[in-house]
This record gives structure tokens, sequence and C-alpha cells, in this order.
């Protein structure tokens, strides 16, 4: 399963909120991650009441077991060349023991802690890691491996109401259509429109369109 840590943030509006900020991305097992990451929102706090946005940058491990992609994040695609040297030096001896950092690991009394099991061979046909800086790059190396209908596409919501209690039964709806189709959200709340972004497959957002449409 993705692993992460749900933390809470203050908007300027006053809003007080919780986002869910990842340290380990597996697709296998949470499909709609993978349009979070394309779309550009993994670790983004949104708010809910003005959607203001803020970005939480910490690495993360980006892993995709049916395409073979093992990647390391690190947020800043600006990263000095001598931090990025660095970076692949401690990741290189890191991953050559791969095997003992997930069987085990310190915790915080200094003892050893059991956290997974993995065989030799599993360890053995551990797909490459490749390092990447920042979320662009990611988003091409996992183009890379995608099919065209597989590949990012968005559907927008809106509505015109300017009531909050509409807005808010509007995202809801909005929010479980998207969990039933593996998609991801993104709000855009504005003084005349009210938009709900949703972030899915180009297979799954056109099944979408051709439901939503009238006759459809």
């Amino acid at each position: 399963m993705s692993r992460s840590t749900t933390q809470t943030f203050t908007c300027p509006c006053g809003e007080v909120f919780s986002s869910s900020i990842y340290e380990y991305v597996n697709v296998a097992k949470d499909p709609g991650l993978r349009y979070t990451v394309l779309a550009g929102l993994l670790n983004v706090s949104i708010c809910p009441n003005c959607g203001q946005k803020g970005a939480v940058s910490i690495p993360f491990i980006y892993s995709d077991s049916a395409h073979n992609l093992l990647a390391y994040v690190h947020p800043r695609s600006d990263a000095p060349e001598e931090a990025r040297l660095l970076i692949l030096e401690n990741l290189r001896s890191a991953y050559d023991n791969v095997e003992a950092l997930l069987n085990a690991r310190d915790g915080a009394d200094g003892q050893s802690e059991h956290v997974a099991t993995l065989s030799p061979k599993q360890a053995q046909d551990l797909p490459p890691l490749q390092v990447v800086f920042g979320l662009d790059q990611l988003s091409v190396l996992v183009n890379g491996v995608l099919d065209p209908e597989e590949r990012l596409g968005r559907l927008a919501l809106s509505t015109q109401s300017r009531n909050d209690a509409e807005r808010g039964q509007f995202y809801s709806i909005a929010r479980k259509l998207a969990t039933e189709m593996n998609c991801s959200v993104e709000v855009e709340s504005l003084p005349d429109e009210y938009i709900v972004w949703l972030y899915g497959s180009r297979r799954r957002i056109g099944a979408l369109m051709r439901e939503l449409a009238p006759g459809g």
C-alpha cells in the first residue's frame, strides 16, 4: 500500500483543513494516485474553502510494478549539481542494501522494528531505481511507459451557484464520482463559478464524458 501522513494546514482565508502527504506512492494498489502525480497535485494541499494551493516539498518513492517502474523523486527540479550527485551516491548505497532496509528499521527506542518481508528473489526482481528531480520530470517518465489511453485526461464539472451549502453538495457528488472512477479531484473556487476538475486516464474520462452527455 501507499504510505502517507495526515497534516493540518491553516489557509490565509482562515480555513483549517487536513491533507494527505505521501512518502511512498504505489499505483498498483492506489491507481488514482498516478493521475494525482500527472496532474501535479501530489503533496499539494488545497484549501476546500477558497481553493488556494500550497506545495509540501518532500522526497517520495513512486512505484508502478505493472510498468516495471521504480523512482525516487526529489521535489526540487532546480537542485544544484553537487546536491544531485550526493543524493545519487547515497541512494546507490541504500539500494545496494534494499533487502535489509525493507526488512528492518530502527524504532524510536533504537530497537530493530519489523517492516516487511522481502525474499532474495523479490529483491532481485525489483526494477532498477531511477532518480528524478521534480514532478515534471516524473510526469515525463510516467507518460513514457503508458499507452495513449492510459495517459492523463481531465474533465471539468461546474456550477454557477454562489451558495456554500450547494457548492459543498456539488463537491461531494463530484468527489464520489471521482472515487468510483479512480480519478483525482481539484477544486477551483471563483466568485461566479465553482469548478471541480476530475483527473484520470483518458479511457475513464472519455467514458465518463459519454455517460454525462445528454442522452448518454
